[in-house]
Order: C-alpha cells, then structure tokens, then sequence
C-alpha cells in the first residue's frame, strides 16, 4: 500500500486534501455546546386553575393529569409543581436516547384522555404540553433605570415586540416570565353585593355573557327579492376594553326598572394579571425572561439569534428602557473553547519544536506539520455521522490526538532519515526500505489505542454518552493518522527529504545538534542501563509496581470525584427563604435590602431579584426569592478574591440569617 503511494504522491496528497475539505465543511455545520448532549429529554405539562390554591390544584389537576401520565413509554421519572398562584407545571423525564419529539406525542395523547375529566376553568384555560429543558441557557431583563416605566408596563411591552419572535427561533422550548401582563381587575365590594342580593358568580357569569365579541351575520344575503341591489356583512361592537365599560356591565333588573351595574357592588381598574411575584434588576424595576432551550437544541445558534433579536430591538425601545444580560451560558462555552483552541496552538507549536529538535531538519519537520491537520480536521467528517458536537471534551481529545497522530509520522520520518544517512540510500529508496519496516508497526499502534478507547464508547447510562465523544474522537483521528502514515507521509519523504552530504559545512545550528545529539546519546545510554539494571533485578521491578499500585489505589481514594470538573461558569444563583407565611412584601424588602449589598461586593455586574420565586423548585410562594447573579468577564477576575468561590462565600454572609 505505502509503495503504491510512494508512486503516486499526487493520488496521496488528492486524498488527503479530500479529506480535509469533507472536515472542514463538517466541522463549520457542526453544533457547539460545552459538553455532549447528556440531559434526558424533557417534556413540560403546564395550566393554570384561577383562584385555586396549592392543595385545591394538587387534588383535581395534578393527580388526574398524572394518573394518565405515568407510565408513559420511555418515561424515567416525572415531578410536579403546584402552587397557590393557581399554576401547575409537570415535568417528565425520558431515557437518554429516546426521540424528545415522539416523548412529546406520547405525553400529549395521555393529557388528553385526562382533559375530559379536569375542572371546566382548567379546561377553558387549556393544557399546553411542550419539550423542554429544565436549565436556563439564558436570562435578561428589561428594565428602567429611571423608574418612568413600572414592571408590568416593562413585560406587556417585552410580549408585544420580543417574546413572540424569541418563541420562533429553533430551539427555543420555553421563555419563563418573572412578572405579568395589563389586565382587568375587577373588585367586588361584598357588603353591596349582599345588599342587593347578588353573588361573585353572577357578576362573572354576566361578565362572561356581555364581553363577547358575537357574528352580527350579512344583510342582503339569498335568498332575497329578486330586486334588491346591496349586501353587507354586519358588525355589533366588540369585547369591552375601558374600565369604564366594564363599569357599565349590567348585572341586575330591579322591579323599578333600573339597573345594577359593577359599578354599583365595585371598582374596576386597569393591572397587573398576577401579583405573585416582583422583579429588580440592578435596584430598578424590572421584567426578567429565562429562556429554556429543547434537549436537541444548538445552543450557541439558539442564543446568538435570541441576543440578534434584543439587540436589534433595543434600538427602537423608548426612552429609560434598557436590557441586561443576566446569565448567559454561551459565553463560558465561547470561554472555554478559546482556551482549548488555545492550548491547542501550544500544542501543536510544542510538537514542531520537539520534532525540528530531533529530527534537525526543516524538510523532516515540514512532513508532521503537514499530515497532522490532515488527521485532526478531517476528524470532524465523522462527527456528523456520528452526531456528536464541537465540545470541550472533544476538542480536548483532539489536543491529546495532536502527541499520538505526530507519532505514526514520526516513525516514519525518522526510519527514512536513519536509511538515508547510514545506509546512503536516495529519498525514494530510503522510504520504500523503511516503510517495508514500519508499516505493520503503525497499523498495530492504531489497532492498540483503539482496544483502549473504544470500550468507553460502549460504557451506558451518563457516564457512557458524556466520555464516548472524548474516546471516539481520539479513535477517529489515529485511525485517519495510521492512514496517512501510509499514503501521504511516505509521500512527501519521497518528495521533500534529500540525500545528506557529508562533506557539507557545519554552521553554528549544526554544532548546536551535535552538542545535543551528543547530550542525548549519553541520556539514553543511562536510560539503558537503569533499564538493563531492573530486568536483572526481577524482585525489585515487581515491588516497585505494587508501590505505585498502592499508591494509586490510595490517590483514588481520598481524591474528590465528580462527573465534571467545577468550573466558573461567569454567574451563579441564590435562593432565599424567609419563615413560612412571610407576605411578599417582606420578602421584596428583605431582597431590596441584600440586593444593595450585593452589588456592593467586587466583582458582580448585575443582579436581578425575583420576590416571590423559588428556584429550588420552580414555583411561586411568597416567602421565597431568587437572585441572579452575573459576574465580570474572566479577564476582569483574575485574582483569587475575585473568584467565583470567593464571590460566593461573600453573598452567603450576606444572605445569613445572623445578617438581620
């Protein structure tokens, strides 16, 4: 096989350039994320019960959705929420390796055999079911530095120009809402309606029959006099928009005649829907957005369109409105590719430098540096087929690739150069020789590194989809590598490496060689014979590997495990609990007061506090309340007290209950 590219260098170098133009095109279309897709598809069930408490919502909404629910084909496990803003949210959890799309079938089909059997307020406010993700890839607010606009002001206008067209965008499971919408309030003075003799439900039940918005039907439409000449499609007026029209809604006939309007048991105003939760961000009033992405989604795609849009739409906003970043998951993942790309460089500078070093040839060093990019990009041809992403762990196993693909050239580089200058055969000679020597050695080193890694990519559960990328990668670019040690780099040894003239000058780099040369042939005669030494010296070999096996052994043993390393993701969340049954306006001012501190501390850009939400287990209660905080740039933090550990400890003496 060698010699027939041997031959052939241009059907060598074709191929390799084959290869990677297919990497290279794979590699600009591939998704980016921080690690492999290890979440469990996700599928959300959500309604909401007006008026009904926790207890109210967990008897006739939870256990009849979740009666149906359970069981579902492919289903690990599901939890639920309720609370008593009247909301209900369940959340399913599919095996890895199930279709989220198919999960979501199954779970719909179930939820509408319970349908039938829920409240009729549940019904009429409808069941939404959706993929999803339990984690929020994104977090901004709104906001008003100056106060000109209150919160629910900031959200009606967030729904009306942003969250539809973020809803749109490819990926997007779900926007979580920290505020609410205008609607109309309407409020009931009970002494008047006993007075008068009416009760809630009939003001709502008048309410429902005079705000409709009712067909009007055609004026003029067959069958007709044959002699009439106009037709027009009739319109009555619409649903009540004024307060002042739903004052005048008209709940009663008295026996004289007059009316009893709203107006006469009430007020009614123009407010908030909800008033369960409260929003600041950087001490101003606020409307927050979470953006949860579905298990498949591209998340730098999905978020780069998400901040296109905000972007694009902050230009037009009125004065005093503003928008934060709070968290952004993309920018740790933009982060930490910057710094595998970059230890990338260094690794690749290394192996140029190490081999110019040994091989002292800039021919000899130019083959490596040509057939490494060959193996490595055109590895990520077979992320496609494979389904894997542009991660951390796979560029990290491309980095580790750089040291074991340059091997398989070297090798072969340095058998040609040994033929060439001991046996003083000419290039093409020289490789032909060699290669009858080191081709059987390169395939056996591809086929012991893949027995090594490819067991991994067969490891189940988490554990086995999160390392499978790292393993094949490593798998893909050595077998690429045992290719090209065949065809392309005994290739270019016959193109580029010439003959040595022993009767050349010596400069002052060929003396440096010589020196070093010299150096490394008594290093390894030392090496030799300690390794000499140690085979006649059975007894103290072995008990030398038990040493470092019991040493091992007790490393792992007392060395902190854990799926992923922690890493300073550039923000963090804080939870806050005050005494059950505290109201929400203790607990707004309670986080008003630590939100000052907060920012205060070195390090933090933004805060936004959420009164009233419990991030621990996503529901509303009055007693609870979030923070998201958002610190500085990496490069911003780069000493130990800006740390986000240190940060963190700061913010837990902050939220202690001995701080009050």
């Amino acid at each position: 096989m060698a010699k027939f590219f041997i031959h052939r260098p241009i059907f060598a170098i074709v191929i390799s350039l084959i290869i990677v133009i297919c990497g290279t095109i794979a590699g600009l279309g591939l998704p980016i994320a921080q690690y492999p897709q290890i979440t469990q598809p996700t599928v959300e069930v959500t309604t909401y019960y007006t008026g009904a408490n926790a207890s109210v919502i967990n008897q006739t909404v939870a256990q009849v959705i979740e009666q149906q629910t359970n069981g579902t084909q492919g289903m690990d496990y599901m939890n639920s929420t309720s609370d008593d803003s009247g909301s209900y949210v369940l959340t399913v959890k599919f095996d890895l390796g199930t279709d989220a799309d198919m999960d979501t079938v199954l779970v719909q089909n179930n939820v509408t055999i319970a349908q039938s059997s829920l409240p009729s307020d549940v019904q009429s406010y409808g069941v939404t079911t959706k993929k999803s993700s339990s984690d929020m890839a994104f977090v901004f607010a709104l906001l008003s530095p100056n106060e000109t606009f209150n919160r629910t002001f900031l959200m009606n206008y967030a729904k009306v120009h942003l969250i539809d067209s973020i809803k749109r965008i490819k990926g997007v499971g779900d926007v979580m809402e920290f505020g609410s919408t205008y609607s109309i309030r309407v409020w009931l003075n009970p002494d008047k309606l006993s007075e008068l003799g009416l009760t809630s439900s009939e003001v709502v039940s008048a309410i429902k029959e005079q705000n409709v918005q009712a067909p009007a039907g055609t004026i003029g439409q067959l069958p007709v006099p044959k002699n009439q000449e106009k037709q027009y499609t009739g319109s009555v007026e619409s649903r009540l928009k004024t307060p002042e029209e739903f004052e005048n809604i008209i709940l009663k006939t008295q026996s004289s005649g007059a009316y009893i309007r709203i107006k006469d048991v009430g007020r009614v105003e123009t407010g908030a829907k909800t008033t369960s939760q409260i929003s600041n961000a950087n001490g101003a009033p606020c409307a927050g957005f979470a953006i949860k992405l579905t298990n498949d989604a591209n998340a730098m795609e999905c978020i780069g369109e998400v901040k296109r849009i905000l972007e694009e739409a902050e230009k037009d906003f009125p004065d005093d409105i503003e928008y934060i970043k709070v968290i952004d998951s993309t920018a740790f993942i933009n982060e930490s590719i910057h710094e595998v790309v970059q230890t990338f460089k260094e690794a690749l500078i290394l192996v140029i430098i190490i081999v110019y070093l040994f091989l002292q040839s800039w021919r000899a060093t130019l083959i490596p540096v040509l057939a490494i990019p060959v193996s490595l990009v055109g590895t990520f041809a077979s992320f496609t087929l494979l389904g894997f992403s542009i991660n951390t762990l796979t560029l990290f196993a491309m980095v580790l690739a750089i040291g074991l693909v340059v091997d398989d050239a070297i090798v072969v580089i340095e058998n040609v150069e040994q033929h060439m200058k001991q046996d003083g055969l000419k290039p093409v000679e020289a490789t032909e020789v060699a290669m009858e020597e080191v081709q059987g050695p390169v395939v056996a080193i591809a086929f012991v590194l893949s027995a090594v890694f490819i067991p991994v990519a067969f490891l189940a559960g988490t554990t086995g989809v999160l390392y499978r990328q790292f393993a094949l990668t490593i798998a893909v670019s050595m077998a690429i590598s045992a290719f090209v040690a065949m065809s392309l780099t005994p290739a270019l040894c016959a193109m580029l490496m010439k003959e040595h003239d022993p009767n050349a000058k010596k400069n002052a780099l060929d003396k440096f060689f010589d020196a070093f040369n010299n150096w490394f042939d008594r290093m390894q005669n030392k090496y030799t014979g300690a390794v000499g030494w140690f085979i006649n010296h059975t007894k103290t070999s072995v008990l030398s590997l038990i040493i470092i096996c019991v040493l091992t052994g007790f490393l792992y043993k007392i060395l902190p495990s854990t799926l992923v390393p922690d890493e300073d993701q550039g923000y963090f969340v804080a939870a806050v609990q005050l005494p059950e049954g505290t109201s929400l306006n203790r607990t707004y001012d309670t986080m008003d007061t630590l939100t000052k501190e907060i920012e205060e501390i070195a390090g933090i850009q933004n805060v936004m506090a959420i009164a009233g939400y419990d991030v621990l287990s996503s529901s509303t209660k009055s007693n609870t309340g979030t923070f998201f905080i958002n610190l500085d740039s990496w490069g911003e933090r780069k000493t130990d007290e800006l740390a986000i550990t240190a940060i963190i400890e700061k913010v837990k003496m902050q939220i202690t209950p001995n701080h009050f």
